[in-house]
């Protein structure tokens, strides 16, 4: 279901977002792929943003981890 809405934007974005439609797109069909693609992006950095912060807490312990592992590799 599509909604209506207004928003507000400089004209000069405007031209450049008339000029990537050209005569196959809609003005509304650019608009909205940019904020799909921005709200991906927003999801991907929160996912990773909380994925370092995992990491982080952890880090010690991983670090540890690593360490123990490297004892039992062989020496070249």
């Amino acid at each position: 279901m599509r909604v209506r809405t207004s928003v507000t934007l400089p004209k000069e974005l405007l031209i450049k977002v008339d000029a990537l439609a050209g005569k196959k797109l809609k003005r509304s069909a650019i608009v909205e792929s940019a904020l799909r693609d921005y709200v991906a992006k927003e999801n991907r950095n929160k996912l990773n943003k909380r994925d370092i912060e995992i990491i982080n807490k952890n880090a010690d312990l991983i670090n540890k981890q690593v360490e123990e592992t490297m004892t039992f590799q062989a020496e070249w």
